[in-house]
Parts: structure tokens; sequence; C-alpha cells
């Protein structure tokens, strides 16, 4: 009896879905095509309002992406125009280290090896401070390890007069519990460390989302999206920054040091998207989108 009062009910939506196709048939095309991008249900329906006056469903494309492009929250180049305190945090395997190597790297070119300086907060994995201290020696910028929160204030208080200081935290499962241990020790330390989230764009939306919403304690200032080059869409990371307004600093598209990582532009990581597109569409068939959109539906209400 389950199984076939499913099976009506979905039989129920992509009838009303079709109904909803012939009358709107270019929303549901945009639809379908921002879908293909990756692009998350909540974006899509955003970018496509206000669009049915449009009789041409290219131009309605272009005019859905330069919404995107407008709802991209871009933060400044500050790490590298201003310098400061800042750490790095996010979850295991997203490229804090070697995000930090590439920005002292930079910093290190345009200000200076004198004015760098590295500080590993990682005390929970054997040999953890290994790759920084790897790095460090090879930038020529000292690197130091602190074990609590006495030690690292004792750290950031030595080395006040670095123009950049950098702190590379414990990667942590969003669901880890300690999470919350880790941010109380960076805001009891300092209000004048900044903390930047480092999001891997081959990540899942759902993972995304629930990574944000972990580390939102933390305050993020911005944050740094990694593994570029890895990801076959941008849709997704690009729909969890726009929901969460969560402002994009860097975009990192490689393990190259100090290449592979630039200032984020709005433009180019929306243009970035439509090119992951070609190469990787997200083939989406009428029951998913019937499915997907289910709650837009009049009636059902799109």
């Amino acid at each position: 009896l389950k199984s076939l009062r499913a099976m009506i009910e979905n039989q129920q939506v992509l009838g009303e879905w079709s109904e909803i196709a012939s009358k709107h048939p270019l929303r549901v095309s945009l639809y379908k095509r921002l879908t293909e991008m990756g692009l998350s249900q909540e974006v899509c329906k955003y970018l496509a309002k206000g669009l049915d006056s449009l009789t041409d469903v290219e131009q309605a494309m272009q005019a859905a992406l330069k919404q995107l492009v407008h709802q991209l929250p871009i933060a400044g180049d500050d790490i590298l125009n201003q310098g400061g305190v800042y750490a790095m945090v996010g979850p295991t395997g997203v490229g804090k280290t070697t995000t930090i190597a590439k920005l002292a790297a930079r910093f290190a070119m345009q200000h200076g090896q004198r004015h760098v300086a590295l500080i590993s907060t990682d005390t929970y994995r054997i040999g953890a401070h290994e790759p920084l201290m790897t790095y460090g020696r090879l930038l020529g910028v000292p690197v130091h390890s602190a074990n609590d929160t006495q030690e690292l204030q004792q750290l950031l208080h030595k080395l006040h007069d670095k123009k950049l200081v950098l702190i590379d935290t414990a990667g942590m499962s969003q669901r880890d519990i300690g999470l919350s241990q880790q941010f109380a020790h960076l805001k009891h330390i300092s209000s004048m460390i900044k903390p930047y989230l480092v999001l891997s764009a081959n990540a899942q939306l759902s993972t995304l989302d629930e990574v944000i919403a972990a580390f939102k304690n933390a305050n993020p200032a911005g944050c740094i999206i990694t593994k570029l080059d890895e990801a076959a869409s941008l849709g997704g990371v690009l729909s969890a920054v726009v929901k969460q307004n969560l402002p994009v600093a860097y975009v990192s598209n490689g393990q190259k040091v100090p290449e592979d990582i630039q200032p984020a532009r709005a433009q180019e990581l929306v243009n970035m998207m439509v090119e992951y597109s070609k190469q990787h569409t997200l083939h989406v068939d009428d029951e998913f989108m019937a499915t997907d959109f289910n709650s837009s539906l009049p009636g059902l209400g799109l």
C-alpha cells in the first residue's frame, strides 16, 4: 500500500509539473539549466524571479547569471594587502596548511620574509606540525607551535612586530564536539585574530551547508575556496556561500606555492562555473525536477 501510494503521489507531482511547464516554459527551462550547473533549488528560484517577461531562454539565462554575480559575497584582499593575524579553520583535508603556505609566500614576496610568521595549534595529530615546518623552511619564515591558549597568547605577544601572522588550526569534522572548544580557544586569546573558513569546492552542497553552519560560531570574516581544480561543478559551493552570505576572499586551484591562489572575483567564479558545466553537465530529467522543486509548485507553487 505504501508503494502504491508513493507511485500515485509521484504521478501526481509529475502531472502537475507538466502542467506548470506548459504554462511557464521559460521559467522551467531556466530552472533546469541552472540546476544542471549544480546550483541549489533556493538559488535557482531566486535567480529566476522576475524573468517571466523575457521570451528568450538564453537572454533569461544571461540575466540570471548576471544576478548571481551581484549576489555572490566577495571579501577584500585584506590578508595580502593589510596583513594582520588570521586563523585558518575548517574540516580535515580541505587544504588549510597549503593555503597558509601560499598566502605566506605571496606576502613574503611583496613585503619581505622578516614580516611573516606561522603558528600551528594542531595538537591532535602526531606530527601535525611537520608540513607547516617544511613550508616554513622552504619560505624562510619562522614557524612556531602552541599547545594551549597560554602558549598562543605568549607567541602573539612575542610576534607583535610581524605584519602577518597565520595560524594553522587542527582540522576537525563539523560534527566533532571539540569544535566549540577550538572556537572558545581562539576567541579567548584576542579579538585581533580573524578566522577564515576554508571550504573545498569538491564537497557536496549538503556537506558545505553543514560545515558553514558548524563553523559559524567561529565568526569567520570570510572563506577561502580550495580545490577548484578537483571539482566537477562549482554550483554547490557558490550556492552555499550565497545562502549563508559568507564572503569569499580567495580561491585556490592547485598545489603550487604560491602560484595557485588568487583573490576572489565574482564574475570570474561565475564564468568558471559555466565552463565547468560545459565539461561536466549534471543531467536532470523531469522526474528529478518535479521532485526537487515540489515545494515551489503552486498548488504545489512555482
